[in-house]
């Protein structure tokens, strides 16, 4: 087999598989093929539903009209609309026409890697490629450093190939980027489980390139809680006793820190709040946090398997996000896996 590119995205259940254009720069090989139960599940072309007990899932498929096509968030898994028992956990924060090509045109638990710096990204050299995982391969522009809000553009769009069963979803992206010193490669997969009274995403991540991958990778989580606006109702608490950093926008206005939780005030309006959220102890422990609405109980805990590297709080009225990062440092032809288990609740 030719290693440039060899690319195909199933839309239906129909395994007609297209090739793409070859491309120099890097190849992109696709190693799933989507399942032929497609429609047997009730799918539809551009959405996945997923459905048990009192959750429902709608999420976007790639590649497809609606979903996502910015340059910073990982493309697979993302959410049109999550419910519990009938009540929304989240919904476009953003006002106006949706716009899949906005960098944050997005709802629910997205996801990024390299918030800081992606692979291969050198300073100092325009016109040079990057890669962000989930993502592509990016032209580097002239610019002093990377900026994840930049709207970069694209060498080449990853392609994906989507598996689905009743329960779950399975998103499978293979990229390498060979043409320089020390070629850049990764094989990802994501797969999302559907459970009674919550959700799971799974990671795996393997290394296909020549040097050890390194990255930080967070989910965002937009949530808002059966469509309350953030105000007094809203907490957020942790597993350990907060100590705020890099405080910014009106974090101190809104916020109110309580020990392990994050009180909110009302009257935020058109203010934004942000601070890192210190004094965890980098353990896995502490990769948790619970999102809930004292009033009416409902809540969404959320847990992570591995060791907590940093934890970001941001928000606006209309959404409000706890957003923990894990670090992957992972050799040549190695790979990790990582979850992300949510439980939803009314108390």
């Amino acid at each position: 087999m030719n290693p440039h590119i060899v690319s195909q995205w199933q839309p239906s259940a129909s395994r007609i598989q297209e090739k793409a254009a070859r491309w120099p720069i890097f190849s992109i090989a696709m190693v799933s093929i989507l399942s032929v139960s497609t429609y047997a599940f009730g799918q539809t072309t551009d959405r996945i539903i997923l459905e048990r007990g009192s959750m429902r899932l709608e999420l976007y498929r790639p590649g497809s009209s609606e979903n996502y096509r910015g340059t910073r968030f990982d493309h697979s898994g993302m959410f049109h609309a999550i419910s519990f028992q009938g009540k929304s956990l989240c919904q476009r924060w953003h006002t106006g026409s949706p716009n899949p090509d906005a960098n944050d045109d997005v709802s629910g638990p997205c996801e990024e890697f390299g918030n800081s710096q992606p692979l291969g990204y050198e300073k100092g050299k325009p016109g040079s490629y990057f890669v962000k995982i989930g993502v592509g391969v990016m032209i580097q522009p002239d610019e002093k450093d990377y900026k994840f809000m930049t709207p970069y553009k694209f060498a080449k769009r990853g392609t994906w190939d989507t598996t689905t069963t009743s329960g779950s979803v399975r998103f499978e992206q293979t990229l390498v980027h060979n043409e320089r010193p020390s070629p850049i490669g990764y094989r990802y997969s994501k797969t999302i489980d559907v459970q009674d009274e919550g959700f799971t995403i799974h990671h795996r991540l393997t290394n296909l390139g020549a040097e050890k991958l390194v990255t930080d990778h967070y989910n965002h989580n937009f949530f808002l809680l059966d469509g309350k606006l953030v105000g007094s109702d809203y907490e957020v608490e942790l597993n350990y006793m907060i100590e705020p950093q890099q405080i910014m926008s009106s974090f101190n206005d809104l916020v109110t820190v309580d020990g392990k939780k994050l009180k909110m005030k009302d009257k935020i309006l058109n203010q934004s709040y942000f601070a890192r959220l210190d004094g965890h102890q980098n353990k896995v422990d502490d990769h948790r946090f619970v999102l809930r609405n004292k009033k009416t109980g409902l809540q969404i805990e959320c847990i992570g398997d591995r060791a907590l590297h940093k934890f970001n709080f941001w928000g606006l009225q209309n959404t409000i996000c706890p957003e923990p990062y894990v670090l992957l440092t992972i050799a040549k032809d190695q790979t990790a896996e990582w979850k992300l288990s949510y439980r939803v609740s009314q108390k």
